[in-house]
């Protein structure tokens, strides 16, 4: 509807600046859950409840991380997408915050132990 009206630019600046964060954070919590229904439905050698249990271990640590996610994409859509009335800026915060977070996920660490 936007792009119709010539707005389609403007309009995935103003969309993509906190939806970057945003819908990669609704995307780890689908993992999470579904890590934790995979574990249920295929629980290996171990007992499903001890399966489901390990699992559900996993995915809160996942939902502490998504948890911050969506607090960095909802001041980023209170105020940087108030602030910020460059469309070029914009973007430039999208491809930014997906960088970051990019190499956040991808970047090799060292394994302890």
């Amino acid at each position: 509807m936007f792009a119709t009206h010539g707005l389609g630019f403007q309009f995935g600046g103003w969309i993509f600046i906190h939806g970057v964060t945003e819908l990669s954070a609704i995307t780890l919590a689908g993992a999470a859950g579904m890590r934790i229904g995979w574990s249920i439905a295929f629980p290996g050698a171990s007992t499903r409840l001890a399966a489901a249990e390990r699992a559900g271990r996993q995915g809160g640590v996942v939902m502490l991380g998504v948890l911050v996610m969506l607090f960095v994409a909802g001041m980023l859509e209170g105020f940087a997408r108030q602030l910020i009335t460059s469309d070029i800026t914009r973007w430039s915060v999208a491809a930014g915050t997906a960088a970051m977070w990019l190499l956040y996920f991808y970047l090799p660490r060292a394994r302890d132990g």
